[in-house]
């Protein structure tokens, strides 16, 4: 399936039906997507940059599936896909469908947050200063704010 996409990535009807119908299969093979990662991101690389606004909100749901299933353990892709969302929620202000592609970069930016921590803390270290990302960083904060309580609970019931 990958290999035919490789083919032709520019093709919008295969890259629409892929993006529509694979999180069944992502969902059945779970952690064993670890294994293809290499293949699966930089087509999320190049989608997001799509010009359309359903591949960019399909390839988003995608990328949050992939996040809950594997929690993208072991990968070098980390810093890279902070800064493609952070230019993927500038340029969305120029889009039609500019409210659910930033709620879909925040809700991917928190879960990288909850689950990569020091990895991720460094990647958004050179977007902090942006204004343009000025909306983003309050809801990192108050996420690691309510995960720092939490973690605090849990040592003093343990």
């Amino acid at each position: 399936m990958l290999s035919h996409l490789e083919r032709q990535p520019r093709n919008k009807e295969r890259r629409v039906a892929w993006l529509r119908y694979v999180e069944p299969l992502f969902n059945g093979v779970g952690l064993v997507l670890l294994a293809h990662f290499r293949h699966i991101f930089p087509f999320f690389f190049k989608w997001m940059q799509a010009d359309d606004d359903e591949t960019v909100l399909l390839v988003l749901k995608q990328i949050e599936t992939v996040i809950k299933l594997t929690w993208i353990r072991n990968t070098p892709y980390v810093e890279r896909l902070v800064d493609e969302l952070a230019t993927l929620h500038k340029e969305a202000a120029l889009r039609r469908s500019r409210e659910e592609i930033q709620n879909l970069v925040i809700r991917i930016l928190i879960l990288l947050h909850q689950c990569k921590g020091l990895q991720f803390e460094a990647a958004w270290g050179k977007h902090r200063d942006d204004p343009n990302l000025a909306t983003i960083s309050p809801s990192l904060s108050e996420r690691r704010s309510t995960m720092v309580r939490i973690n605090l609970i849990a040592a003093f019931i343990i």
